[in-house]
């Protein structure tokens, strides 16, 4: 019964931070915002399904009775950061704490103090002092909040959270196509059944997932033959694994395949698949786009990097396996050969 209860405060809260402005705008203005409505519509059952995933709150009256104990140490947290408060580890410790307990001006405040205090942020303190902005404030998310979800997918385009909110943004700047975008890459994820059904349905409202179909083919083809893509729209790729670089057991690894531009920036396409995969053929294309509008053949040249990620981060790590050719859209015709020769130190 607990669980349904924080189930459903999830949800008076998840309609209290997108609903009630939308309506009282459409009060105000006459008009039916339906892009609110739309994220509405999704941040409902997007709550209350990570609740359902992610909790580990129990039935049992039992398991529950150390809970002022979790509240206790949370307080005895802050306490110690005001002693200590060069210790960045502990306020991210809080801010992400106060996230739990839904106190989100507190867990803005711990977070901005880990911010300030850390000389190169990661994708991990950018998206949790994201999410604490966006719940205290929703109009952050056009804001500072968006432009931190927009810096994480920049460097991790399979952050779920930062796909989400990032959406959510994108429609709050009247950007519907970037949070079709946004949420097309969520949807292929592979989410919980009940948030994929709705993601599957308000993106139909959006004008359908990209890609086509349902959105899932460019992130987890059943084979490497199933993301094989013609000459014409994409690059055909035989990947192997140098005979030199012992990789061990690649079962539970990740490869990933990117397509960049030799100027930098966010990657143009991005494929992934599981390493155990190698060798194989590989096929990246306008269906893998990374951004809506934007096409591989619309480059002169491209680098192609294939990465074996033992974390399943897309993001380097140390140990990570790669290697990269250079790619001339609609010249190189042929398959092309790319072998994982090189490591991140």
């Amino acid at each position: 019964m607990t669980l349904w209860l924080g189930a459903t405060a999830l949800l008076i809260a998840a309609l209290g931070f997108v609903l009630v402005p939308a309506w009282l705008r459409a009060r105000q203005t006459q008009s039916r915002p339906v892009t609110s409505f739309i994220a509405a519509g999704l941040l409902v059952p997007f709550a209350v399904g990570m609740y359902l995933h992610v909790t580990t709150w129990s039935d049992s009256p039992e398991a529950n009775t150390n809970l002022p104990a979790v509240t206790d140490m949370v307080s005895s947290l802050a306490d110690r950061l005001q002693q200590n408060p060069e210790d960045v580890a502990g306020w991210r410790l809080l801010g992400q704490s106060y996230l739990s307990l839904g106190r989100y001006p507190e867990a803005r405040d711990a977070l901005r103090e880990a911010w300030r205090r850390t000389p190169m942020p990661d994708d991990e303190l950018r998206v949790a002092l994201g999410e604490a902005e966006a719940l205290n404030d929703r109009e952050s998310l056009a804001g500072e909040a968006g432009a931190l979800f927009a810096e994480v997918l920049s460097n991790d385009p399979a952050n779920q959270k930062a796909l989400w909110y990032g959406g959510l943004a994108a429609l709050m700047t009247q950007q519907p196509e970037v949070a079709r975008e946004r949420w097309s890459r969520l949807l292929a994820l592979d989410p919980p059944a009940a948030i994929a059904g709705v993601l599957r349905d308000q993106l139909q409202v959006l004008g359908g997932p990209m890609g086509g179909g349902t959105a899932s083919a460019p992130a987890a083809p059943s084979g490497p033959a199933a993301s094989a893509a013609s000459p014409e729209d994409g690059v055909r790729l035989l990947i192997r694994l140098a005979d030199e670089l012992a990789a061990g057991d690649l079962a539970s690894a990740s490869l990933f395949i990117f397509a960049r531009s030799p100027e930098g920036g966010p990657p143009v396409a991005v494929l992934r698949q599981s390493a155990g995969a190698l060798p194989g053929e590989f096929g990246l294309s306008d269906a893998n786009a990374m951004i809506s509008g934007r096409s591989i053949s619309d480059f002169q040249a491209l680098t192609i990097v294939a990465r074996i990620s033992r974390s399943g981060q897309p993001t380097e790590q140390s140990g990570d396996l790669y290697g990269e050719i250079s790619y001339r859209p609609g010249q190189d015709l042929t398959v092309q050969e790319l072998v994982i020769d090189q490591m991140v130190p």
